[in-house]
């Protein structure tokens, strides 16, 4: 199963305050060609997810989970800011 660190997390987490999401509403991976998008959308029964602080803040469906499973979400200081990486 993927990794989420805990900075990740929160970032997800601010992420959905400035889109001003809905409380039932959370961050998902999307496979987009070859790479992952992230939209917004509200949690499906056969979703992982992850938690900050006792809201969810990450899914994706298992497929998606498949791929990612040695992966680690992490977040990485940018040029233009703090941006979520995978590895």
């Amino acid at each position: 199963m993927l990794t989420v660190t805990e900075p990740a997390s929160a970032h997800l987490a601010n992420m959905l305050v400035e889109a001003e999401a809905p409380e039932d509403v959370a961050v998902r991976f999307i496979l987009q060609g070859k790479g992952l998008a992230m939209g917004l959308d509200r949690e499906q029964p056969e979703d992982d997810s992850f938690d900050h602080q006792g809201k969810t803040v990450l899914l994706m469906d298992k497929q998606i989970s498949e791929l990612l499973t040695d992966k680690t979400l992490d977040v990485e200081d940018t040029e233009e800011g703090q941006q979520l990486s995978l590895s």
